[in-house]
């Protein structure tokens, strides 16, 4: 096919496949509606303190990608290797994650609860625990953890991040990214404190200096982007983008890293039974509150997950966890995640004053603390709902585009919950098909 690849959308994954197209020798455009490349993997200075949006920390289990990102890019000596340290807030108490497996420090009738509810499930069980859930998210939950650990944690905190009850949810977004215990860890996680981490995100990377931008910054400067250029139409008949400022350009293959219904309302001649698949697709946005404290180290933690619905944010971090030179000497910078959508509207002008009075009611925010710097980054459809619709409309949806001749990769393209290193694959696999 005659015309170069073209990418549209700059994050990982049209970074990661612009760069190894141009790597293959096939000409390769990448345009970016932004005014600088990265999506969401990118930082903010904000007097003094550095924002992520939202905390970005790096796994590479792939050999491959592990390769590509500390020795071909040179990012070695930018990144060190950080031990976990994530925490639960339910019940008055602070305990360690995850909450299935770390029920120690809870009050007494909370554990006992939750064990006497782990014990019932292990013994209804049939026989071993099958490698591959079926049905809904509720129904996994309570045959292996039991009614306790479930209404305890599994039910507000997934309600409150994803906007949708667990009786609504299947349960393919789990994979690496829910730890499933056994009843000997479930027990020994409520007698004793166990510190050592657990769950693929045990231990993972941050660069040392700066925020996660660093790793975007890595593709982009060996790759060249045309920012500020938003498409707005894509013709698969005569294979051109057309963008908001009037110009268009031919491609022989495309690859799109853009949400998928916007995707599809983007596609001349796209079927009504494409379309309808689209409108089916949801998602929760965040709206993520960043604030710098100037005058002390207000926790020693790195997040800690809040189930409570009483609270505004799901969770709360503390990039200066990460790497001490997100914050000045002897202060903090934080970030709590808010979710919202459809039938769950959000003040967004109120949202740092109820963030500022949910960190104090928590004990983390004291009266004499000064917030020297505040961000608010405004993340749309930051988690897909893995519904019953979720599968069927993805498969119709890129079974026709990929008819097209168009590739749709990335967290957002394949409509899917992942990590930064599975858009840097996607856009490896993505060059290598173009």
């Amino acid at each position: 096919m005659r015309g170069p690849l073209v990418v549209l959308g700059a994050g990982l994954a049209g970074l990661s496949a612009a760069y190894h197209a141009r790597k293959a020798g096939t000409a390769c455009l990448l345009f970016e509606k932004e005014s600088r490349p990265g999506g969401l993997v990118r930082s903010e200075r904000v007097g003094g303190f550095c924002f992520d949006y939202t905390g970005h920390l790096l796994h590479l289990s792939r050999p491959e990608t592990r390769a590509l990102v500390l020795d071909e890019l040179g990012l070695r000596r930018d990144f060190v290797p950080v031990r976990r340290d994530a925490w639960v807030y339910s019940h008055g108490r602070t305990t360690r994650a995850p909450f299935q497996s770390r029920l120690h420090g809870l009050p007494p009738d909370v554990v006992r609860e939750c064990l006497e509810g782990a014990l019932r499930a292990h013994r209804a069980l049939p026989g071993p625990r099958a490698e591959g859930p079926k049905g809904s998210f509720e129904a996994f939950n309570l045959e292996h953890f039991g009614e306790g650990i479930y209404r305890r944690f599994m039910e507000p905190y997934n309600a409150k991040l994803w906007g949708v009850h667990p009786s609504a949810m299947t349960t393919e977004f789990m994979g690496r990214f829910v730890p499933r215990p056994g009843l000997s860890e479930i027990f020994e996680g409520a007698l004793f404190d166990l510190p050592r981490p657990t769950g693929y995100n045990a231990d993972f990377l941050y660069p040392r200096h700066t925020g996660i931008e660093v790793l975007a910054r890595a593709f982009a400067d060996r790759v060249e982007t045309r920012t500020r250029t938003e498409a707005v139409r894509v013709d698969p008949s005569r294979r051109r983008v057309h963008f908001a400022d009037g110009g268009t350009v031919g491609y022989g293959r495309l690859v799109s890293t853009m949400p998928l219904p916007r995707l599809v309302a983007m596609v001349r001649g796209a079927p009504a039974s494409v379309r309808r698949a689209a409108a089916r697709l949801r998602a929760s946005s965040v709206l993520n509150v960043n604030l710098g404290v100037s005058n002390r180290d207000i926790c020693s933690k790195q997040w800690i997950y809040v189930p409570d619905p009483g609270l505004p944010f799901y969770r709360v971090g503390f990039y200066h966890n990460f790497s001490r030179a997100l914050a000045p000497r002897g202060g903090s910078s934080l970030y709590a995640e808010i979710s919202y959508g459809p039938g769950r509207p959000i003040d967004k002008a109120a949202a740092p004053g109820r963030v500022v009075r949910g960190l104090r009611s928590m004990g983390l925010l004291r009266p004499g603390d000064r917030i020297a710097a505040q961000w608010v980054a405004d993340i749309r459809d930051a988690y897909v709902v893995y519904d019953a619709d979720r599968g069927p409309s993805v498969g119709l949806i890129q079974a026709w585009l990929k008819s097209q001749g168009i590739l749709s990769v990335g967290r957002w393209g394949r409509w899917e919950y992942s990590a930064m290193e599975d858009a840097i694959w996607q856009g490896v696999e993505a060059a290598a098909r173009a």
